[in-house]
């Protein structure tokens, strides 16, 4: 499970919001569930301005750290995003049908579609976007959750419990299809068995050692 810090910084012509994706603390959340998550440290920035206008036109760069010299990664788990939104809309307005094909348009376009400090409304992209939330229902319930999103303690206690139950469910899935294969395996040894196979035969045909034969035999 991974615990979303958020920052939103206004100045009188811009604005950032950056959320860091870092791992939750086990001690507070998932001592037990952990295990299973591969742990990332993921920070992206939704600017309404070019970070690098001078070196790209794309709305949306990717980051990692790498050795000076060699150029090899830091960690494959830590990673940056720049999504800038003035040029996703700029994006939009020539090459719409381009743009519709990057998986994170949809909430970009969310995002650019109505800006609440100036009150103007794109009335282009909000019907974009309505022709999206009826036919996507994580678009619809995505635009409920950003207009309460919060970072209460009471808030973010239930985001967590959400996400823990949502992780116990990938967890319990996970359990099921390791006890089934299992199953399978020790039917397999099983009828191997009964057909006259030895020990060593039935570890070299499953690449398993023969311990692991003698136990399912046992079970």
């Amino acid at each position: 499970m991974r615990n979303i810090l958020s920052k939103i910084q206004f100045s009188s012509t811009k604005f950032s919001i950056s959320f860091f994706i870092t791992p939750t603390s086990v001690k507070n959340v998932l001592q037990n569930s952990i295990s299973h998550i591969c742990i990332s440290l993921i920070m992206i920035a939704i600017l309404n301005y070019p970070l690098f206008p001078h070196e790209t036109d794309r709305f949306h760069t990717v980051f990692h750290i790498r050795e000076n010299e060699e150029l090899f990664l830091w960690s494959r788990h830590l990673e940056f995003h720049v999504l800038d939104l003035s040029q996703f809309m700029v994006k939009w307005k020539k090459y719409c049908r381009e743009v519709k094909q990057s998986p994170e348009w949809p909430w970009l376009t969310m995002l650019s579609a109505v800006d609440s400090r100036t009150k103007k409304i794109d009335e282009e992209m909000v019907h974009e976007l309505e022709g999206i939330a009826m036919t996507e229902q994580e678009i619809l319930e995505a635009l409920e959750e950003w207009q309460s999103l919060s970072v209460t303690p009471e808030n973010r206690y239930a985001y967590e419990m959400r996400l823990k139950w949502l992780l116990d469910q990938l967890s319990n899935i996970r359990s099921s299809r390791e006890e089934g294969r299992q199953e399978g395996l020790q039917e397999a040894i099983r009828k191997m068995n009964e057909k006259g196979m030895s020990v060593a035969e039935i570890a070299n045909i499953l690449d398993i050692t023969e311990k692991d034969v003698r136990e399912h035999l046992k079970g």
